[in-house]
C-alpha cells in the first residue's frame, strides 16, 4: 500500500512538472510567434499601401507634366531608403515593364507569363498577391518575394500591375532579433509547403518545396488553422521539438517557433533525475513483465481464434463447413419453433456436371471453378445475416433469414443467373459454361417436423431440378 502511494505521488509531482515545462515553453513560442506575426503583418500592410500609394500616383494626371527626374521622385521618393524593398515598378496591361525604381532599368521587359501578373490579370479582388522565393539577377543575385497589386480603370478595366522585390533577408534580421533557445528553430512556410526563411540559416533550404515531405504531410491538416501546437522530429537532424504555429493574416504564410524537447524539460530533469531514473526503471521492469504477459496472452487468444476459425471454415472455398452449418441450421430452426412469425429457407444448390470438368480441366481447375462458384452465390446473398457453406464436394447451402418461399425463388434465380454470367468454360456440359442447379425449402413446422426433413426436401427439390435439364430451379 505504501509504494503504490508513494509511486502515485512521484508520478503526479513528475506529470504536474512536466505539464508546467511544456505549457511555459508552449506560452513562450506563442508569443514569440505573435511578435513577429504583428511585425510581418503590420509590414505586409504598409508595403501594401506603399503600392497602393505607387498605382494612384501612376495613374494621377500630374504625373504627365513632370521631367523625367521629378517623375521617378514622384512615383517611388518615399520608398527609395526603404531597407529591403529591392525595386518597385508598373507593369503594363501586357505585362512590361513601363517604370521601376531602379535607375537604368530596362523598360519594356516582359513578365506577362509571371504568377504575380497573370493572377491580378485574372483576377478582379485578388488584393496583394506574394509570390513564391525568387532568385533575382540584379547587382548581385539575390532572393525576394515579389509583392503586387493590381491597377484598374475607372470602369474596373484591367490596366497593369504595381510591383515590388522585398529581399527575403528581411525576415533573416526579423528573426534573428529572438531568442530561441538552443537548438531551437523559426521559419516561414506557405500551407502548400514552400519553405520562405529558416533559422539557423541555410540559403540551399529557402525557395525548396516540401510538400512532398513525411514531416510536412504530417502537419499539414493541422496548419490550416490559425494558430497552434504539435510535437514532431526534424527530419535532417533527428530533435524532437515543439512546435507552435500561427497565420499571418491575409496571407498563406505559416510562422512557426520551434523549441527542443531537451531545452523544454532541461531544468526539469536537473531537479527530478533522481526521480525519474526511480520511476523509469520500476516502470520499465512492469512495462517489461506486462509485455511479455500481454504477448503470451495475444498469442494464445489469436491461437484459440485460428483453431475455432480452422474448425468451422472449409479450407478451399473459405465458406462455413458442414459442421459450422449444422450449428446455424439448428440455431435457426430453434428460433422460427418459438416464434409464430418464424420463417427462413434452404437453397440445395449443386454444380452441373461436376465429374465431368474434373476429368476434362483437372482437379487443381476443379477446385479453382468451386472457389469461384462459392465466392459469386455468397456474394449474391441479400443479407450479412445469410449464411454459405460448403455441404461437401460440389455441393454448397445457402440459409436466407426471413426469407419465404417467393423471396428464396428470386434469390436462387440471382445465383443462378451470377454463376451463368461468369461464363467459366465447361466444354462437357451441353450449356459451355459452368453453370448451377437449385434446390429451394421453406420453413413449415406442419409439413416438416425437423430440420432433416427441411434438408430432405430442399434436396429432392435440387434432384428434380438437376433432372429437368440442369441450370435450373425446383421448388419443394
Amino acid at each position: 500500500m505504501l509504494a503504490a502511494m508513494m509511486f502515485g505521488l512521484c508520478s503526479w509531482v513528475l506529470y504536474k512538472s512536466h505539464d508546467e515545462a511544456r505549457h511555459y515553453a508552449l506560452e513562450t513560442s506563442q508569443n514569440l510567434t505573435l511578435i513577429a506575426q504583428r511585425d510581418i503583418a503590420r509590414n505586409l500592410e504598409i508595403l501594401s499601401l506603399s503600392l497602393d500609394t505607387l498605382a494612384d500616383r501612376y495613374q494621377h494626371s500630374l504625373l504627365r507634366q513632370l521631367s523625367r527626374d521629378q517623375r521617378h521622385s514622384f512615383l517611388f521618393g518615399s520608398t527609395l531608403g526603404a531597407q529591403h524593398i529591392v525595386v518597385m515598378a508598373v507593369l503594363d496591361a501586357q505585362g512590361k515593364v513601363v517604370v521601376s525604381s531602379r535607375q537604368g532599368a530596362q523598360l519594356g521587359k516582359d513578365y506577362g507569363d509571371r504568377a504575380y501578373f497573370t493572377v491580378q490579370r485574372d483576377t478582379f479582388d485578388h488584393g496583394l498577391y506574394i509570390s513564391k522565393p525568387i532568385n533575382a539577377k540584379l547587382d548581385t543575385d539575390l532572393q525576394v518575394l515579389v509583392l503586387s497589386k493590381r491597377m484598374s480603370s475607372a470602369d474596373g478595366t484591367f490596366t497593369g500591375v504595381v510591383l515590388m522585390a522585398l529581399d527575403l533577408n528581411y525576415f533573416r534580421d526579423l528573426f534573428s532579433g529572438l531568442a530561441l533557445g538552443s537548438e531551437g528553430v523559426m521559419s516561414l512556410y506557405s500551407r502548400d509547403g514552400v519553405v520562405y526563411m529558416r533559422l539557423p540559416f541555410a540559403e540551399s533550404v529557402i525557395g525548396r518545396d516540401i510538400s512532398k515531405s513525411s514531416g510536412f504531410q504530417q502537419i499539414a491538416p493541422l496548419i490550416q488553422q490559425d494558430s497552434g501546437s504539435f510535437f514532431l522530429r526534424g527530419v535532417n537532424d533527428g530533435i524532437r521539438r515543439l512546435y507552435a504555429f500561427r497565420e499571418i493574416p491575409g496571407t498563406e504564410l505559416v510562422l512557426f517557433v520551434g523549441r527542443s524537447e531537451q531545452d523544454i524539460y532541461r531544468h526539469w530533469t536537473e531537479i527530478l533525475y533522481t526521480i525519474v531514473s526511480l520511476m523509469v526503471l520500476f516502470s520499465l521492469v512492469c512495462l517489461l513483465l506486462f509485455r511479455v504477459l500481454k504477448k503470451e496472452l495475444r498469442k494464445r487468444f489469436e491461437a484459440e481464434q485460428k483453431l475455432h476459425q480452422l474448425t468451422r471454415i472449409d479450407g478451399l472455398t473459405g465458406l462455413l463447413n458442414r459442421r459450422a452449418l449444422d450449428d446455424a441450421l439448428r440455431s435457426i430452426w430453434s428460433s422460427c419453433n418459438r416464434s409464430s412469425q418464424g420463417v427462413f429457407s434452404i437453397l440445395f444448390i449443386d454444380v452441373d456436371h461436376f465429374k465431368l470438368y474434373n476429368d476434362t480441366y483437372g482437379h487443381q481447375k476443379g477446385d479453382d471453378a468451386l472457389t469461384a462458384v462459392a465466392t459469386c452465390f455468397a456474394g449474391e446473398l441479400p443479407r450479412n445475416s445469410d449464411v454459405a457453406a460448403r455441404y461437401g464436394g460440389e455441393e454448397f447451402i445457402a440459409v436466407l433469414g426471413e426469407t419465404d418461399a417467393p423471396g428464396a425463388l428470386q434469390v436462387a434465380e440471382k445465383i443462378r443467373r451470377a454463376i451463368a454470367e461468369m461464363a467459366l468454360p465447361h466444354a462437357s456440359s451441353a450449356h459451355g459454361i459452368v453453370t448451377v442447379s437449385i434446390g429451394v425449402a421453406t420453413y413449415n413446422r406442419q409439413r416438416y417436423g425437423d430440420i432433416d426433413a427441411l434438408l430432405k426436401a430442399a434436396d429432392a427439390a435440387l434432384y428434380q431440378a438437376k433432372g429437368g435439364g440442369r441450370n435450373t430451379i425446383r421448388q419443394a
